[in-house]
Order: C-alpha cells, then sequence, then structure tokens
C-alpha cells in the first residue's frame, strides 16, 4: 500500500522537521540571554548556520522521496497546481514553506546575508510553526487511512511526533560536537540532553498508548499481531525501536549527569535515529501485510 519512499519521507520530514524545530527554538531562546559572551554568540551562530542548512537537506530529501513515489515529476508540480483537500496535498504546501524558510536561515548564517534581527526572528518563529505541524503530520498521514485500523488509532500522532522530535533532537546532538568552540555552548547542550530525556520518557507512554489502544479494537488485531509476531515485525519493533530507539539512549541521557560526559555518546544517539526509520517501517509492513 505504502513503498519505501513513502517511509522514507514522513521519516526524514519528521527528522528534518524536528531539527528545524530544536534549532528555531534553540535560536529564539539563546537569543534572548543577556549572560552570553560575544564567543558563544560566535559559536552558536556557526552551529546554527550547520544545524539549518542540515535540516534543509533533510526536508529536501524527504520531498525527492515524495517525487520518487509519485513516480513522474509533473504530479509532483500538480499537488501545487492542483491542490485538493487532502492531507498529503496540505502536507506538501507546508514541507514547501519549511523549505524556504531553513533555506533563508541556512543562507543567511552560511553566506552572511544581511537580515535584520527582527526578520531572522521571525523567520524562526515560523519555522517553529511549520515544523511542529510537520512533526504532527507524519502520524495524521497514516492514521487517517481508516481502512487500516492499526494505522487509525488516536495514539499515532503523538507517536510519530515525540519520535520525529527525539530523532530530530539526535540530530543535532550528533552534529554540535563538529563546530569549533561548541564546549561554550555546554550548558545549552546539557540542557537539550535533558529535554531529550524527557521526550524519550513521553515517546514510551505514547507507544504503550498506540499499543493498549490497538489492543481493544478487534479490528487492529490481525495487524497488531503482525507486530507484535515473533514471524513478523517483532524482531525488529522490539529491538530496533523499543531498545534501540527508546530504552538505549533513555539510559544513556539518564547516566550522563554521572559520567560527567558533555558530547553525546555517537552509538545512542545513532541508535536514536536508527529506531525512529525502524518504527516507521514496522507499522507500515505490519498494516499492509493485514491487507493482504
Amino acid at each position: 500500500m505504502l513503498g519505501t519512499f513513502v517511509v522514507l519521507y514522513l521519516f526524514l520530514g519528521g527528522c528534518g522537521a524536528a531539527a528545524l524545530f530544536v534549532t528555531a527554538v534553540w535560536s529564539l531562546l539563546f537569543h534572548r540571554t543577556e549572560t552570553r559572551t560575544f564567543q558563544q554568540s560566535r559559536a552558536f551562530w556557526d552551529l546554527a548556520g550547520k544545524l539549518y542548512l542540515a535540516s534543509f537537506g533533510l526536508l529536501a530529501l524527504s520531498a525527492f522521496c515524495l517525487l520518487l513515489d509519485l513516480g513522474s515529476p509533473h504530479r509532483f508540480f500538480l499537488l501545487f497546481l492542483r491542490p485538493t483537500a487532502s492531507l498529503l496535498s496540505a502536507g506538501s504546501f507546508v514541507l514547501l514553506a519549511a523549505l524556504l524558510a531553513s533555506g533563508c536561515l541556512a543562507a543567511v548564517h552560511a553566506l552572511g546575508w544581511p537580515a535584520p534581527s527582527w526578520a531572522r526572528k521571525g523567520l524562526e518563529a515560523l519555522c517553529a510553526v511549520l515544523a511542529t505541524v510537520l512533526m504532527v503530520y507524519t502520524g495524521l498521514y497514516l492514521a487517517w487511512m481508516e481502512a487500516v485500523p492499526l494505522w487509525s488509532n488516536g495514539a499515532l500522532p503523538a507517536l510519530f511526533a515525540l519520535s520525529s522530535l527525539s530523532s530530530g533532537m539526535a540530530a543535532v546532538l550528533l552534529a554540535a560536537p563538529f563546530v569549533r568552540d561548541w564546549a561554550l555552548l555546554s550548558g545549552w547542550i546539557g540542557g537539550l540532553h535533558r529535554a531529550h530525556l524527557v521526550v524519550l520518557g513521553l515517546e514510551f507512554l505514547a507507544l504503550v498508548v498506540f499499543l493498549a489502544l490497538a489492543a481493544i479494537n478487534p479490528f487492529a488485531g490481525p495487524g497488531l499481531a503482525q507486530l507484535v509476531s515473533p514471524d513478523g515485525q517483532a524482531p525488529w519493533f522490539f529491538a530496533g525501536f523499543v531498545l534501540g530507539g527508546i530504552i538505549v539512549p533513555f539510559a544513556a541521557e539518564t547516566l550522563r549527569p554521572f559520567t560527567g560526559r558533555v558530547a553525546p555518546v555517537a552509538a545512542s544517539e545513532v541508535l536514536c535515529l536508527f529506531g525512529g526509520l525502524i518504527l516507521r517501517f514496522c507499522l507500515v509492513l505490519a498494516g499492509s501485510h493485514w491487507l493482504g
């Protein structure tokens, strides 16, 4: 029913949107801090430029995956030339707007485009709103399909949004140490680690609610059985997503204050990203298998 490119579109779009959200909110908060030093401002400006560029790249890749799934470039343009009252059409417009806004911010930072402070802050606020819509949209895209009972689950948009946010935070934390003078931002990075811990906990709760709602829905039984069956997606779902995407990163974030590490443990952040991708593949395969 849904191909590989759609799954990649949902993951890359969610992760790119989350990275954009984290960067925009971080920038808005950072520039309201009166105690920041010139060196910290320079380090953050360099980091924000790279993060906006990475967010733009992830969103562009998601759009490219959508284009490949549609099969013909002219069908992609029809999404904008002949919009319909559908989630796909609305999501495409939001994705295009996020691409334009993140691209402008990347150019402001990387190319030194002149932009007044109010314009940059306005773009960042717009990016935060667009990114939030995109993160929720990736779950609504599946939840709206009532023909697949496993996907038609009220907790799915929250699960996908939190999974996207967790993946976006992991991507930002992975990128931070590769920026010059990143250690000057250690206090902010530490705060992001704590926020990531909270998001991982909420993601696990959303997963529990999703499974509970699927379990009490008799029509979702076949899809749920495929998802948790050893002969189905269970090995990937539990090992790749639950363990690798939530439990291991949660444990790493919990132990981080006791180890004295500021930089991320790359393995746990990579597992977090991999787990987000696995979640989407497993849910799509389980739902598609039920359709036969």
